[in-house]
This record gives C-alpha cells, sequence and structure tokens, in this order.
C-alpha cells in the first residue's frame, strides 16, 4: 500500500519536471546546402541562357555559385543562432535520492527525495551576454558583406578583361581584312606598273604581324575564359558567350567627399568593427557583473521526513565571487580587447578613406582621358586613315604612309577599349571602396 501511494505521488513531481526542461520542438528546414546549390545552377542556367556575356547575370552566378561565401554564410547562420542561446536560461537540474531498503520493507514507508533548481542570473547579465552574442553575429555578417565585394569585385576585373580581349580581337579582324584590301590595291597597282613589289610585300609582313597578334589574342582569350569558370566552378575548359558589345559602369560617379561620407556609412569593414566594440563593451560590462552574486531557486519534495507538513520545501540560493583576482583579471582582458577594437577602427578608417581618395581622383583622371580619346583621337586617326588610303590610290602617297595611318587607328581603336575597361575598374574600384551594397542583395535575402 505504501508503495502504491508513492509511486503515485512520484508521478505529477516527474511530470512537472519534464514539462520544465522539454526543449521546443521546430520543424527542419531544408538543407542549406541543397538549396545553395540549386540555386546556383538555376543562376548559371540564367546566365547561360543569353547569347551574350552579361555582367549582373554572371555576378548574380558567381555569388550563388561560390563555396567559400556559402560557407561564410553559415558560419554567420550559426553566430546567429549562438546568439539565441546567449541570453537564455540555463536548464534547470532535476535530483532524485531513494532509501532502496524503504522500498522492500513493510516497516516503514518508502524514502525517496526529489529536487528542482533553477539558477537566475541577476543585474542584467543574460541581456549583456545576448548583446555581445548578437553584436559578434552582426559582425560574421559583415565579415560575410566583405567577401562579397571582394567577389563581386574579382568577377568585375575578370569581366573586363574579357571585354577588352573581345574588342582587341574585333579591332584584329577588321585590320585583317583592311590590309587584305591594301595587299590588293598594291597588287593592282604592281601589275599596272605605278607601285613597287615591296608595297605587297610589305602588305604581307603586317598581315603576318597582326596573324600573331590574333593567335595571341586567342590564348589570352582561353586564359580569361579559364578564369571566369573558375570563378563560376564551371570546368575551366568549358566556352562561354562573348561579353556584350557595351560596358555598362558598375557605379555612378560621385565626388570624393560624398564617397567617403557614404564609405563611412556602408564600409562593411568599419560596421563590423563597429559591431565588435560594441560586443566588447557588452563583455566589459559583464565581466564587471562578475562581481555580483548569481540567484538561485530551488523545490524539493522530501519523503524521508516524517512530517507531511516538512515535506515539500522551497529554497534560495546565492553563489560567492570570492575569486577576486579571476574576477579583475577578466575585467582588464575584456577592457583590452575593447581597446584593440577601438585602435583597428581607427586604423581601418584611416585605410578606407585613403581607398577612396584614390578611387576617386583615378575615376576623375581616366574619365577625361576617355573623352579625349573617344572623342578626338580616334575620330582623327579615321580620317587621316581616309586621307591617307585616297592618296594612296591616286598615287600622291607611299604605301608607307598608308601603312603608318593604319597602325595609328589600331593603337587608337586599342587605346579606347583599354581605356574604357580601364574606367569601368576605376569605378569598380570606387564602389568597392565606398563599400556599396550589391543589387538586389537585401538583408534578408542574404541569409
Amino acid at each position: 500500500m505504501h508503495r502504491r501511494s508513492a509511486a503515485r505521488m512520484l508521478v505529477p513531481i516527474v511530470t512537472l519536471a519534464a514539462a520544465l526542461v522539454a526543449p521546443g520542438v521546430r520543424a527542419e528546414m531544408p538543407g542549406a546546402a541543397a538549396t545553395a546549390a540549386l540555386a546556383g545552377d538555376a543562376a548559371l542556367d540564367s546566365l547561360l541562357a543569353f547569347p551574350s556575356l552579361e555582367l549582373r547575370p554572371l555576378e548574380r552566378a558567381v555569388l550563388e555559385r561560390n563555396p567559400s561565401l556559402e560557407a561564410m554564410r553559415s558560419a554567420w547562420r550559426a553566430s546567429e543562432a549562438r546568439a539565441d542561446q546567449a541570453g537564455a536560461l540555463e536548464n534547470p537540474m532535476i535530483e532524485a535520492t531513494t532509501a532502496p531498503q524503504s522500498w522492500k520493507s513493510d516497516m516503514v514507508d518508502p524514502g525517496y527525495m526529489v529536487m528542482l533548481r533553477q539558477r537566475f542570473p541577476l543585474f542584467g547579465e543574460r541581456g549583456l551576454r545576448g548583446r555581445a552574442a548578437r553584436e559578434t553575429a552582426s559582425a560574421s555578417g559583415e565579415g560575410y558583406r566583405t567577401e562579397q565585394l571582394d567577389l563581386l569585385h574579382e568577377t568585375r576585373d575578370a569581366f573586363a578583361e574579357y571585354y577588352r580581349n573581345a574588342r582587341s580581337r574585333e579591332v584584329n579582324a577588321e585590320l585583317l581584312d583592311l590590309v587584305g584590301q591594301f595587299r590588293r590595291i598594291a597588287m593592282t597597282k604592281y601589275e599596272a606598273g605605278t607601285a613597287n613589289l615591296s608595297d605587297v610585300l610589305q602588305a604581307d609582313v603586317e598581315l603576318a604581324m597582326l596573324d600573331h597578334e590574333r593567335v595571341a589574342f586567342e590564348r589570352d582569350r582561353r586564359v580569361i575564359v579559364a578564369r571566369l569558370n573558375t570563378l563560376l566552378r564551371r570546368d575551366p575548359l568549358s566556352d562561354l558567350p562573348e561579353p556584350a558589345a557595351a560596358l555598362s559602369p558598375p557605379f555612378s560617379p560621385v565626388r570624393a567627399d560624398s564617397a567617403l561620407a557614404l564609405a563611412r556609412a556602408t564600409r562593411p569593414e568599419l560596421r563590423g568593427i563597429d559591431a565588435e566594440r560594441r560586443a566588447r563593451s557588452a563583455e566589459v560590462s559583464l565581466a564587471r557583473r562578475g562581481r555580483y552574486p548569481e540567484f538561485e531557486v530551488q523545490a524539493r519534495y522530501d519523503r524521508f521526513m516524517n512530517e507531511r507538513q516538512w515535506r515539500p520545501q522551497v529554497g534560495v540560493g546565492l553563489s560567492l565571487p570570492l575569486q577576486f583576482g579571476r574576477i579583475g583579471a577578466s575585467v582588464r582582458e575584456a577592457r583590452a580587447m575593447l581597446a584593440e577594437a577601438e585602435s583597428k577602427r581607427i586604423a581601418t578608417l584611416n585605410q578606407v578613406e585613403y581607398e577612396v581618395a584614390v578611387a576617386a581622383s583615378r575615376v576623375e583622371e581616366i574619365h577625361h582621358e576617355l573623352e579625349i580619346v573617344e572623342g578626338r583621337v580616334v575620330p582623327i586617326t579615321e580620317q587621316s586613315l581616309a586621307a591617307s588610303r585616297t592618296g594612296y590610290e591616286s598615287n600622291r602617297a607611299d604605301f608607307l604612309t598608308l601603312l603608318n595611318a593604319e597602325r595609328d587607328l589600331a593603337r587608337a581603336r586599342l587605346t579606347l577599349y583599354d581605356v574604357r575597361a580601364e574606367y569601368f575598374l576605376a569605378l569598380s574600384d570606387l564602389e568597392r571602396a565606398v563599400g556599396t551594397p550589391p543589387a538586389g542583395a537585401a538583408e534578408g535575402s542574404e541569409r
């Protein structure tokens, strides 16, 4: 009889303890790796569906398919999950004690004791832990964005080289056709006895040199395509469409002072260090809380007590922070880490301001060069070549003058495409220095 009664009394106590310690059940999300792989494949399919290689789809595909970026995104998620844990209470403890012999005896009632304990940190410790962990997670997110910007910058650099190579090959093909026409004119004049054979031979030499340049350009194309394929996580030997004919600027030019103000607000390295400073500040406050006691609540049912009124019991406990040396060292460590974060911010801000100033100056200089080459140099060399061709055909100019005019036009056109690519890269450098978030990378969608 005593044993059955004791068992019935244990049921609600154990049920209560189980209800207190049982964690909430959350539905499992689909595998992040599988989701990322599907998104990466879709982005690649979208990129290759275009007849030419477009910059925006290329950037999107590179970001979706980069494993290092996905690893950093997973680390960011993990740090956010740790932040959710940091401010939570510790699990309650349940203890049970019994006298085994009492359960077999008909002389005494079964003896047992069940106790439930829960610790409650005081003076805002839980809030400080949560704040430090959240700021650490925020710094991890800014590290992810920094890697994202670096990857975009590398992609744009490769795309600009691909554009430069494609335009160079176009110029080379045009010149091969043009010099071929010159050779036919020289041959006609030689057969008519109005020109020397040397004109035909000079044209052959020029064609041979242009053909060698064509081979070099094709080799460079294979190298650039392999670089782009590596960024896309494809076979380096896989082919890619030719780049788009127009090279759209990735970033609108801004004044240096405006760019500096924007960089101070958006540069992820600065934002990450600011989050780190806030985390270290919270850790300093938390270390100081180590001087204060922690509070513990206890609830116990003691069946060993003979008097029924004595069996249900409640109690409280306080920790005694007597290890003053350890507590003081913890505070000094936290302060030193805060000072380190503040010094890092000053150094990073100086570097950011330098990068913005250099990038803005380079944009201004190359924009001026582009206006000169595009508006003056190329039109003049085109007119010079047309005049030289007319003069040669009418026997008022020699073949060497015609070839020099052709070479001047080749250099001018190649310079034009080089400057366009350099202007694109200068704007890309300025955007990276400012730290502008990539288009379409919203806060919620990044995670």
